[in-house]
């Protein structure tokens, strides 16, 4: 218990929009009345970045013969619980001094909502989760984090419930359980569901829970979309960092999934060429494994169709849609695809000649808005025909083009670490450049082309000192991704080539 017959117990819960922070706030304040306490709760609604981020403010007081006055606002270094459900949030308030480490209890979700500026982001703008939790952690007296989400979904519960749960569990409010779970059935909706909600958190709490919810390190987390069963592990397995296994792992089920097992042994062949070569580590090998997995898994229309189809796609819509048992919920496509991309589908040969006399035409930026209902007969039909062509794709334009991309790549980091280990790393991490689809990935390409063009493959060659060889290419990636346009990539490499003298400037 925190406060005192003469302090309120103060609770700040920040919530995202829909998580159920309201019913949460509401349930505490009602097992305060069942327990004979005064309370408050007051809650301000404000507009996010995502779904409009909400806090809510209780103080509960002892019964006393006087009505307490209380207060209506949450004020920095008196907050004794401290509620969060998304990781940033709970960072939020912490750097808004709501957290101290004298007086805070802080129960946190390990979560996050992504912002715009993230996902806006050219390069991987994705803020450190860990570094967030460290905040967290290091600003409160006692802290409660841990992956709550899954708990939820354990319990078969809500997170809402879970949280009061571990709030009851914490002791950190005067409440005995049965006033939590009194209030939880007072509410009415999903009865059942939020009180193994709230015993899940309340195990959570009691039982020491949040370090058994803590993620592995190391190991990439699991994609639904991934293989049912694990692919053949080659050989060449035994040859790589141990360090590395895991990513490696994690890209042959991603690309067994993709293609087949084939595939999956270009892959392990691709990756057994810098096996055991000096500079090669772990993190090196990781890396390149990450990066492989993900052009070899290229996004042409046959696996869009294959991942808009994967029923753990289908079951997120519906979960997110608050769909519940016995209810319809239709899922439509809008797909907008490009010459390009549908033509890409032709054998290599075939596909040129179509493009060049649509481009001749003037044809080559038309597109064909198409609304497709995956759960519908004829939409699913449309799909799984697509994704069908899975055992054609060796046989198209793109797959060629992009086969030949990656070779092109691969022997660039090859040569670089004849030279520099460090050079080869940033040689790797190039191929981050190239993501998405349509423009985007026009712009990935030609800007990984310029940079492989004006100064990966002149410093192969000595025209860049080997000492300027990394930096080079790191300075060069990071301008890459300032602007779409290309023009602080421009500058950098003209000031780059520049600062190394006339002569130099000349051979490139």
């Amino acid at each position: 218990m925190t406060g005192t017959a003469s302090r309120p117990v103060s609770i700040l819960i920040s919530a995202l929009g829909g998580e159920g922070g309201g019913v949460l706030a509401g349930w505490i304040a009602d097992a305060a009345v069942v327990a004979g306490l005064h309370v408050q709760r007051t809650s301000i609604p404000g507009v996010a970045q995502r779904t409009g981020a909400t806090t809510y403010y209780l103080e509960i007081l002892p019964g006393t013969d006087r009505t307490p006055v209380l207060a209506l606002n949450p004020a920095p270094g008196r907050v004794d619980v401290l509620v969060g459900t998304e990781l940033l949030e709970t960072a939020r308030m912490v750097q808004a001094g709501y957290a101290t480490p004298d007086r805070t209890l802080l129960i946190g979700v390990r979560r996050r909502v992504f912002t715009v500026a993230e996902k806006q982001a050219m390069g991987d703008g994705r803020l450190d989760p860990g570094r967030l939790e460290e905040i967290a952690r290091q600003f409160s007296r006692r802290a409660m984090i841990g992956d709550l989400e899954a708990v939820a979904r354990a319990s078969g519960g809500h997170l809402n419930a879970v949280l009061l749960g571990a709030l009851a569990g914490s002791g950190a409010v005067p409440i005995p359980a049965d006033a939590y779970r009194e209030a939880v059935r007072a509410g009415g909706k999903a009865v059942e569901q939020n009180l193994r909600g709230f015993e899940a958190g309340l195990a959570f709490a009691r039982d020491g829970a949040p370090d058994a919810v803590m993620p592995e390190t190391g190991a990439p987390e699991s994609s639904p979309f991934s293989a049912p069963d694990n692919p053949p592990v080659p050989e060449s397995w035994s040859l790589h960092p141990p360090e590395a296994v895991p990513m490696i792992e994690a890209g042959s089920q991603r690309l067994a999934a993709y293609q087949d097992d084939a595939y999956v042994a270009l892959y392990a062949e691709r990756l057994g060429r810098f096996a055991g070569r000096p500079g090669v580590d772990g993190a090196f090998l990781s890396e390149l494994a990450r990066l492989l997995a993900v052009r070899m898994a290229f996004e042409d229309v046959i696996r869009v169709a294959q991942l808009k189809l994967a029923s753990a796609r289908l079951e997120a819509v519906r979960a997110e849609s608050k769909a519940r048992a016995g209810d319809i919920v239709d899922v439509v496509e809008y797909m907008k695809p490009g010459p390009e991309e549908l033509v890409s589908l032709l054998p290599a040969g075939l596909a040129r000649r179509v493009l060049a006399a649509l481009e001749r035409r003037g044809w080559s930026g038309w597109s064909i808005p198409m609304n497709v209902t995956a759960t519908r007969f004829g939409g699913f039909l449309r799909l799984k025909l697509l994704a069908s062509l899975r055992g054609w794709r060796p046989r198209t334009l793109r797959y060629a083009e992009e086969q030949q991309w990656i070779e092109r790549w691969l022997s660039l980091v090859d040569r670089a670490l004849e030279i520099d280990p460090a050079a080869a790393r940033e040689v790797v991490a190039l191929a981050g450049l190239v993501k998405g689809y349509s423009d985007t990935d026009r712009r990935g390409r030609r800007n990984f082309g310029t940079i492989a063009t004006r100064i990966v493959e002149p410093a192969l060659a000595g025209d860049l000192p080997p000492g300027l060889f990394a930096d080079a290419v790191l300075n060069a990636r990071l301008a890459a991704l300032k602007d779409p346009e290309g023009a602080a990539l421009g500058q950098t490499i003209e000031a780059l080539w520049a600062s190394v003298g006339p002569d130099r400037q000349a051979a490139e």
